[in-house]
């Protein structure tokens, strides 16, 4: 099945987005250890929250570059 949304690195796009792991995860509502297992997983409903966070902050520009 081909990925709707697909971030080539998730701790990259976190930083693109001017904001911490640790802010991203309490954005998502998990604790940072469970951001790190997340994005070990690499399973595509974090990529959706990623991009959810991305609209969110209002950080749209750079959406063709960042997705596949």
């Amino acid at each position: 099945m081909k990925k709707a949304i697909y971030y080539h690195s998730i701790p990259a796009e976190i930083k693109r987005l001017g904001i911490t792991q640790k802010e991203c995860a309490t954005l998502l509502g998990c604790s940072l250890s469970g951001l790190t297992h997340r994005i070990a997983a690499n399973k595509q409903q974090l990529h959706w929250a990623i991009y959810g966070v991305s609209n969110y902050l209002g950080a749209e520009e750079n959406l063709q570059r960042n997705v596949e």
